[in-house]
């Protein structure tokens, strides 16, 4: 059986070194002198299922190191040797939660053998736990996920792209629980279940929705966080889904007494960046134009979230490179792939010959939305023309 993976902090290298004598024939005992080791061996070692810390070391005393051990490797249960005046910091680290349990030093080999197979037992019950919840959630998930992926491939397939997305920037953003993102991205249009199939195949294909559906579209996060709630564990998700519509400035679904700036979820000011990223976006990542597009409505958005995911993600089309191409680059493009401020070359006119918006004019906003409703009703002559980048057009253009 593999013995479980002991580490044993001190700054008394003779200590240290006489502990693991006696302890490495019932543990995997390993030893580190003060807490910078500590932590340097635990990312190259780890994880270890128990961690003992002299409370008075140089540097870093134990209540620091401990901190910050539950910080990288929660699952990790943390035990302290303590003098006498030491008691009572070390009884208020464990009301704070942050230990296991203390010995008073000098302390017996027997005493500490017995609370390191405590600690053990302590580990073992927590994966254990974790690892029944972790199927469990995965079960239900999958559940809710195969759902959506045959109600609309389509919706799906863009709530996968979103979370590619939150994969990656993560830990780069700080956030807490990485996986917890990218669940939250996954399930955020599942309460789209609850639309009548003909409003999901008219959203999946861009077309325009009547007043009642888009009311209907409006209360899907509500649904979704339902459905959520009966997950266990997964309250907080379920929250981050009701609020992905949430505008920075406290407009937006749900309408009311709702949070507003930073007191929206980190998560779902995320979902409200990403989503729309994935609505204007045609490729596997956002281009640093899609991001000038969301920054042209601040209110919706946390500025300097939206910055950092830019930082991240954004990748630059070389055709706005204006030193590279002063005029901007002619290429051809589908009506789908036409973004705003982008110069007609050619007409955009129908099949029939009708002409929508003349060439030697820059895209606008209005126009391109304008555009996007007739391409559901007409079929337009393309590829079209045009010319992407350089200077940006006045606003008299």
């Amino acid at each position: 059986m593999e013995k479980s993976k002991v580490l044993f902090v001190d700054d008394d290298r003779n200590l240290l070194h006489a502990l693991q004598r006696k302890m490495r024939r019932k543990f995997d005992f390993e030893i580190a002198i003060g807490g910078e080791e500590a932590l340097r061996i635990l990312m190259e070692d780890g994880p270890f299922a128990v961690c003992i810390a002299d409370m008075r070391m140089p540097g870093m005393d134990g209540v620091k190191l401990l901190t910050e051990i539950g910080r990288v490797s929660p699952d990790t249960v943390r035990m302290m040797l303590t003098g006498n005046a030491d008691q009572h910091t070390a009884v208020e680290a464990i009301n704070r939660g942050q230990i296991f349990r203390f010995f008073s030093k000098p302390c017996d080999d027997e005493v500490l053998e017995q609370g390191i197979n405590d600690a053990i037992r302590q580990h073992q019950l927590i994966t254990a736990e974790r690892n029944l919840l972790e199927q469990t959630l995965a079960g239900s998930v999958k559940v809710l996920t195969d759902v959506l992926a045959q109600l609309n491939p389509l919706i799906f397939g863009r709530s996968m792209r979103v979370k590619s997305w939150c994969d990656l920037i993560a830990r780069d953003i700080g956030y807490p629980q990485p996986w917890e993102l990218g669940l939250a991205a996954l399930l955020a249009p599942i309460g789209m279940v609850s639309l009548p199939p003909d409003t999901l195949a008219r959203l999946a294909m861009g077309k325009v929705l009547q007043p009642l559906e888009r009311d209907l579209l409006k209360r899907t996060p509500e649904v979704g966080k339902q459905l959520i709630a009966n997950i266990p564990r997964l309250n907080h998700i379920g929250e981050i889904v009701y609020l992905q519509f949430k505008n920075f400035d406290g407009s937006g679904f749900p309408v009311g007494d709702n949070p507003k700036g930073k007191d929206i979820p980190l998560g779902a000011r995320v979902l409200r960046i990403l989503n729309d990223l994935a609505e204007l976006s045609t490729s596997d990542m956002p281009l640093a134009q899609n991001f000038d597009e969301l920054r042209e409505h601040p209110h919706r958005y946390d500025p300097e979230l939206l910055g950092q995911i830019s930082d991240l993600l954004a990748i630059v089309d070389d055709s706005y490179d204006i030193e590279t191409h002063p005029k901007g680059r002619e290429q051809d493009v589908f009506l789908k792939s036409l973004r705003v401020h982008d110069f007609l070359m050619t007409d955009i006119e129908t099949v029939e010959g009708h002409i929508l918006l003349t060439h030697g004019n820059h895209v606008s906003e209005v126009q391109l939305q304008r555009l996007r409703v007739f391409q559901q009703i007409h079929k337009f002559r393309e590829p079209i023309r045009i010319r992407r980048g350089g200077s940006r057009p006045s606003t008299n253009d």
